[in-house]
């Protein structure tokens, strides 16, 4: 990651593996290489350093371990589907039991191969985060602190 004083930011509640919640600023980049606009909070999640900065309400400045990161949970605005993509999308309502006793119900949107399309096969992809709309936000989830899911259709 680059100068991350000089990132978009975006407020966001995370909660750690041991349920402590802290709520500040994480630093988007501004731009992605693969696609217009900027970096989002799951492609933050996703990549492979080890740790983010927050910048706290304080305005000081924690390091926070990807790897202790239970949900990452932001309000976001109603983005319209891309018509080029929206016929892959697939959309799976889930409830999301995590390890600590925190329960989500949401939405997945995904894009699978026709033959590896199910609620299963989106669980066992390999990024260890993914994102579930909800009626009040997005929860970014760490699949390594989820206890179960059951899916809603």
């Amino acid at each position: 990651m680059g100068n991350w004083a000089a990132t978009e930011r975006m407020t966001a509640r995370i909660t750690l593996a041991e349920g402590l919640s802290l709520v500040g600023a994480v630093h988007l980049q501004p731009r992605v290489a693969w696609r217009d606009g900027p970096e989002t909070a799951l492609e933050l999640l996703n990549r492979e350093e080890r740790f983010f900065p927050v910048t706290l309400a304080s305005g000081g400045v924690v390091f926070v371990a990807k790897a202790q990161v239970s949900t990452l949970t932001y309000q976001h605005e109603p983005v319209p589907p891309d018509p080029a993509r929206e016929h892959a999308a697939r959309h799976i309502p889930l409830e999301v039991m995590m390890v600590g006793g925190g329960e989500y119900r949401g939405v997945v949107n995904t894009e699978l191969p026709p033959n590896r399309a199910r609620a299963l096969d989106f669980l066992n992809q390999p990024e260890p985060f993914f994102a579930l709309a909800t009626d009040t936000g997005t929860v970014c989830i760490n699949r390594h602190l989820v206890r179960a899911v059951r899916p809603l259709s």
